[in-house]
């Protein structure tokens, strides 16, 4: 009876070990693939999303169908965060999520993450954008329309980065239909790939 009660301690303890070990990688999630001191407020994370929107999205892309949802970097208190235009989960608009959430494998098959040449001052500047839009409650743009004051996730990043940074991002366009793909974010421009998943 004795040998019992040792055997039934040892599983629990090496049972609850296991669980431990579980839950610490599971709340590590991207800072256990991505060193968090490589990532830089402003960057970008690409990410090929699971859903039936994003597969419809990404097929927009006219050179590289890879990503269909794009979203900004920001990190607060050493927690990185995604600002994203979406419409998902009954919430619409500029939406925040960790970014652990937003690579996670439920909603996401692959990620990249880049970098586009931005001076310290214009990354500031960009950042306090996104506060004012966060504070105006913007609109997810669902009719996919430029210059109407809402946005969808490709366009929002690439006015911004038009503003911010030294880089030109592109339109793609169909007939007269203007529009900014997720692939017009990266294809053919100077940017730094910081990780890939």
């Amino acid at each position: 009876m004795k040998g019992f009660k040792w055997i039934l301690l040892f599983t629990i303890v090496a049972n609850a070990a296991i669980v431990l070990r579980l839950v610490a990688i599971s709340q590590a999630g991207v800072s256990s693939l991505v060193n968090m001191n490589s990532i830089q407020n402003g960057d970008i994370v690409l990410r090929d999303s699971k859903s039936l929107i994003g597969s419809q999205f990404k097929m927009m892309s006219q050179h590289d169908k890879k990503f269909s949802h794009a979203g900004i970097i920001r990190k607060e208190n050493g927690t990185a965060f995604v600002y994203h235009m979406a419409n998902e989960k009954g919430q619409s608009g500029l939406l925040k999520t960790n970014l652990c959430d937003f690579v996670n494998t439920k909603v996401c098959r692959s990620y990249e993450i880049i970098r586009y040449p931005l001076k310290d001052s214009k990354r500031i500047q960009l950042l306090h954008q996104i506060d004012l839009l966060v504070k105006d409650k913007i609109h997810f743009d669902d009719e996919f329309k430029l210059n109407n004051q809402s946005y969808y996730c490709s366009e929002l990043i690439a006015i911004l980065l038009n503003n911010y940074s030294s880089i030109h991002i592109p339109y793609s366009q169909i007939g007269v239909y203007k529009y900014y793909a997720i692939d017009n974010l990266y294809y053919h421009l100077p940017i730094q790939l910081i990780f890939k998943k």
